[in-house]
């Protein structure tokens, strides 16, 4: 809205610049609400969208149960699938780092901090 007295715009009920009281109709205090609600949904679908676009195509729940595997005596498949292949070999050859790695690997995929070998987030069910 426009402040009647100095023309400038502002979005409040006290013009910004020089300090005046503007009067406004209920209309017009419901129509600013509804606009910051819908640029509120818009800016918080747009953040939501660039995190979508830093997580991999991997699956998470694949990752889990891949890792899972690693209890049974094959470690490391996780880490292959993800595209880790040396340290797949490592967790291979050593039982999940002596089923340490494995633990650690699994609370990382757990709380969306897996990574596949491009540094994208394993965080998509």
């Amino acid at each position: 809205m426009k402040c009647p007295y100095c023309g400038a715009e502002t979005r409040y009920s006290k013009c910004e610049y020089c300090d005046s009281v503007i009067e406004q109709s209920a209309a017009e205090t419901v129509n600013e609400v509804i606009q910051d609600v819908t640029r509120n949904i818009i800016q918080s679908m747009k953040a939501s969208q660039d995190a979508d676009e830093d997580a991999s195509v991997k699956k998470k729940s694949t990752s889990i149960i891949l890792c899972c595997l690693g209890f049974f005596g094959m470690g490391g498949i996780h880490r292959f699938y993800a595209g880790h292949i040396g340290t797949g070999i490592l967790w291979f050859l050593t039982a999940g780092c002596f089923f340490i790695g494995t633990l650690v690997d699994l609370c990382s995929i757990l709380t969306n901090n897996f990574y596949d070998n491009n540094r994208k987030r394993i965080s998509r069910w």
